[in-house]
């Protein structure tokens, strides 16, 4: 079968079952995704250990559900992390030197777009009577989603456009969407060439998606693909799965390591890069100006692509803005990716990305063979969050509240310095990135926070390289902004009680 890599054996019958395995098909996550980390995590938690066979790759889909070359592409991830090893006639196996930890990292797919991780622990759990802080969410916290709004703009709507709003939409968006994107993407852009053609931004099921989409539209087996280190996960797996050969580059202060990208390129055949470039996940990190511009002229020196991708440049505190790597592109080589998950919520699912006019018709074909086309209802709501002028409102008010909890959580952290945690404090966004006492590693840190009733997410989570010593796993990612601003205090004291018991 030409879809199977070599050793993998489509047709062959599998007496291994995965109980408990589900995916959800109404994700913005790859099912391929969904299905790697469904593995993954039973392997990492000792359901499948080194040497057993896994299902095949007929059997797994067949139980799922799923195209077959859904189940290659998943066992493809694995195979690069050093999980799965393919035996040519016989399947696919668990490596005998797969990476096993004692704390299990399992996904909850599309739970946290943003790239985190839901720990587990094989600890005991806290006392069921005390509530768990979940600050790995990585997503706006309930009680600010702006569910009045989204109820006036449904029956809206539906009243202007009557069943219209529940027909297949055309597959690049809706037209008005796409107007309304088209104008805002070009706001405060550099040069006087900003405007925007509104047939050049696509509407996508989630940013996820539309990493994805430029995967398949951009890549070919054998390509190299280059990840931010640490970075987002879910960019490096829609990668691998396109059969891109990945490379991590360091983060630095104040963006990506140039130098070493520029080595990358000079010397292998560079295709696609991923940024995230406006307080960074995990890191917090903004690439300046000076290094968004360079990065632009690199692409276009090397001719690579990058995947700009927008989570958080709505929600800097001052409202300050600095123009992204796109408007600096004047070869057509950056696709900008906006997601609104984390300025509004996560469960809009709509999103948008703007491509260069030369690979307008690319992205709408695969576009199309993949779910022919996103939610119209949504699309039309979120139409009018943008040309009501709510949307703006909502996102000052929001500002406003990440503000006021990462200054009072920062303020309930201060007695953690003594116990050899230090951190920057961000200027926008709703993450922390905490750096631990010398020597501690991450993922026993996470362990001890979970057992205190606070979840948190170690840096081996966006991290590419499959086996990583204590220096690579010495950070934690906290979400400040993911939970009531009355449990930030409570938070604070599980960690710093944690840090002492660790570093002491």
């Amino acid at each position: 079968m030409s879809c199977c890599p070599t050793g993998l054996n489509t047709w062959a019958p599998s007496k291994a079952v995965v109980q408990g395995f589900h995916l959800f098909k109404d994700d913005e996550t790859p099912l391929y995704i969904q299905a790697a980390d469904a593995v993954r995590a039973r392997i990492a938690g000792g359901e499948f250990r080194p040497g057993d066979r896994l299902p095949s790759v007929r059997g797994l889909s067949d139980e799922l559900g799923v195209n077959p070359a859904t189940i290659v592409a998943a066992y493809r991830i694995l195979t690069r992390e050093g999980y799965v090893e393919a035996r040519a006639g016989s399947g696919a196996y668990v490596a005998d030197g797969a990476p096993l930890v004692d704390l299990p990292l399992t996904t909850e797919p599309g739970r946290d777009r943003g790239g985190s991780l839901a720990p587990e622990s094989k600890r005991p759990l806290p006392d069921n009577s005390i509530p768990v802080i979940d600050m790995a969410a990585n997503a706006p916290p309930l009680d600010l989603f702006p569910l009045e709004d989204m109820k006036r703009f449904i029956v809206e709507s539906i009243d202007a456009d009557g069943g219209r709003a529940f027909e297949y939409e055309d597959t690049a968006g809706y037209r008005p969407l796409k107007t309304a994107l088209a104008a805002r993407l070009a706001y405060g852009r550099s040069g006087s060439s900003a405007a925007i053609d509104p047939d050049d931004v696509h509407i996508v099921s989630g940013a996820q998606q539309g990493i994805d989409l430029a995967a398949r539209v951009l890549l070919r087996r054998g390509d190299v693909a280059a990840v931010e280190s640490p970075g987002y996960r879910g960019a490096r797996d829609a990668f691998v799965a396109a059969g891109a050969r990945v490379e991590a580059v360091p983060l630095l202060s104040d963006g990506l390591d140039l130098r070493a990208l520029e080595r990358l390129a000079s010397s292998r055949p560079l295709r696609l890069v991923h940024i995230n470039p406006s307080f960074q996940n995990p890191t917090t990190v903004v690439y300046t100006q000076e290094r968004r511009a360079e990065l632009a002229n690199l692409a276009d020196r090397y001719g690579f692509y990058i995947i700009e991708d927008d989570l958080f440049s709505d929600l800097a505190w001052d409202g300050s803005f600095i123009p992204p790597v796109r408007s600096f592109d004047g070869s057509g080589r950056v696709i900008f990716v906006k997601s609104f998950s984390k300025s509004l919520m996560p469960g809009l699912r709509i999103a948008c990305l703007e491509a260069p006019t030369q690979l307008r018709e690319r992205f709408e074909s695969v576009k199309r063979s993949i779910d022919i086309s996103s939610n119209g209802l949504m699309q039309r709501v979120l139409e009018r969050f943008l040309s009501s002028g709510r949307f703006d409102e909502h996102v000052a008010a929001a500002r406003k509240r990440y503000r006021g909890a990462c200054e009072d959580f920062s303020a309930a952290l201060a007695t953690c310095r003594a116990a050899g945690l230090s951190w920057t404090q961000p200027q926008g966004g709703i993450n922390l990135w905490l750096a631990l006492p010398a020597g501690v590693v991450a993922r026993q840190f996470v362990a001890e926070c979970l057992a205190g009733g606070c979840v948190l997410v170690p840096e081996s989570s966006f991290r590419y390289e499959p086996a990583l010593d204590p220096v690579g796993d010495a950070h934690v990612r906290v979400s400040f902004g993911s939970v009531p601003a009355r449990l930030l205090g409570p938070a604070a004291s599980i960690i710093c009680a944690a840090a002492g018991r660790i570093s002491g």
